[in-house]
């Protein structure tokens, strides 16, 4: 049986967008895809809904992976609960971030949430501004336990016996004890 050329471009375009889409990493992506040298997926765009490290992510969710391949942050095309948390998205405006045990990492966050008792504030456009200035980038941060790592407050509050202002800036270990510095505003990992 013989082809006619135009039946053979045909089937070739076929092969290339289902290589483009399906990968071993077992993602459908856009044809726009970045590799590490070995061949993993390194950043896509879903061109479908899909499930990360047990995440329901929608289309247009831009995805990266660390080279041991496990996804470590993402651009959400919309606003979104992710962990229980409303987090920003927006495309290429937020870059939520994922520790290796697929727990939250860093999160901006779309509403002044009260989590694990601190009234967090929603991500603030100056505090991003200044950071420079003042250390504050306006994320909230999680440890890998799911623990609150940092935040900025929304409204004025005691906390472990100590007085904070709405806006200042908290940081807590793993088990959820103050750490207690000069400023306690230093700055941190964020991603």
């Amino acid at each position: 049986m013989l082809l006619h050329y135009k039946e053979i471009y045909k089937l070739v375009g076929i092969l290339i967008c289902l290589t483009t889409m399906s990968f071993g990493q077992n993602i459908s992506c856009s044809e726009h895809t970045e590799y590490y040298d070995n061949g993993d997926i390194k950043f896509c765009r879903l061109v479908k809904e899909d499930t990360l490290s047990g995440k329901i992510l929608p289309k247009g969710t831009g995805v990266h992976f660390s080279k041991t391949g496990l996804m470590d942050w993402c651009f959400l095309p919309e606003n979104m609960m992710i962990q229980g948390h409303f987090c920003g998205g927006g495309g290429h405006s937020f870059m939520t971030g994922f520790h290796p045990n697929g727990e939250l990492k860093t999160a901006w966050l779309v509403k002044n949430e009260i989590i694990q008792e601190i009234p967090c504030s929603k991500f603030r456009f100056l505090s991003a501004i200044f950071h420079g200035f003042h250390g504050k980038s306006g994320a909230t941060t999680f440890h890998d336990n799911g623990q609150l790592k940092y935040c900025e407050l929304s409204k004025s509050i005691k906390i472990q016996g100590i007085q904070y202002n709405k806006g200042n800036a908290v940081r807590f270990d793993m088990e959820g004890t103050l750490i207690l510095s000069e400023k306690n505003e230093e700055q941190i990992e964020i991603y």
